[in-house]
């Protein structure tokens, strides 16, 4: 078979990049609340420069009001995991142009959804990421190891660090943990401190990162005294690689999913 030319593969490359989703997840070392609000901001500056942007919070429930975009999810994927209602239903639409999706994980009485649902709502979410530019997720620490978020169908992670002791430990277990399925890249960005201070706290969390994951963190810089995210950010964020594979990591959060069970499952198109 002949070998193709480079702007052959490179035509055909282009063919397929709309099919890839980008997604990019928040991890807080902290307040959640924080993390939401930031990722908030990031998604309006995207669609601000006519991307189409979608924000799954999973800090966030139906009937709960989203402090930065001032709009109240009807439903959340709870309601999509419980077939309450479908995945296009639970979008909230907001002034920034931004689709807004609450994660759910409330503290109420559900009976266990079957694990068809559970397979039924990461294709759904996969499909639906796909009509979009860029995917963001929010999530906190917590919930990365305690339920399958999304932040594991995530290629690129930002993990939001702050001034105190525990914030080198807690940063590089997000990184250890997120780092078990390979192939993602992590970004450190640094809050409550100066450049000097984060730049120090970073390769603390560089240095460990690269002695036992073999891995190296990128410096996303500070957020301003006025906790604004840097103005090059959503720069950044366009120019990091897409994923190498149409599927991106979502067959990494089915594998999780399905972890005990085994049924076997595809991501569909």
């Amino acid at each position: 078979m002949p070998r193709l030319a480079p702007d052959q593969a490179e035509g055909l490359r282009r063919l397929f990049v709309e099919d890839v989703r980008r997604m990019v997840a928040l991890v807080s070392c902290g307040d959640c609340q924080q993390g939401s609000d930031l990722l908030a901001d990031l998604a309006a500056m995207l669609a601000g420069q006519g991307n189409r942007v979608l924000m799954l919070d999973e800090s966030l429930s139906a009937g709960k009001p989203h402090v930065a975009f001032s709009v109240t999810p009807q439903y959340d994927l709870d309601d999509v995991l419980n077939e309450a209602t479908d995945i296009e239903r639970a979008i909230a639409s907001t002034a920034c142009h931004v689709d807004l999706i609450a994660g759910g994980g409330r503290a109420r009485a559900l009976t266990r959804p079957r694990m068809e649902a559970r397979i039924g709502l990461v294709n759904a979410f996969y499909r639906l990421a796909g009509q979009y530019d860029v995917v963001l997720v929010n999530t906190g620490g917590d919930s990365v190891q305690s339920r399958p978020s999304f932040a594991w169908a995530c290629q690129d992670v930002i993990v939001l660090c702050h001034n105190h002791p525990d914030s080198v430990t807690q940063a590089y277990a997000q990184i250890k943990a997120l780092h078990q399925a390979g192939g993602r890249r992590f970004h450190l960005l640094f809050g409550g401190a100066d450049e000097t201070i984060a730049q120090t706290l970073f390769r603390r969390v560089a240095t460990v990162s690269r002695h036992h994951l073999q891995l190296m963190p990128a410096y996303l810089g500070v957020l301003s005294k006025t906790g604004r995210l840097p103005e090059n950010v959503a720069g950044q964020v366009l120019a990091w690689p897409m994923p190498e594979h149409q599927t991106g990591h979502f067959p990494e959060l089915m594998r999780r999913l399905l972890r005990g069970s085994h049924s076997r499952t595809f991501v569909s198109r």
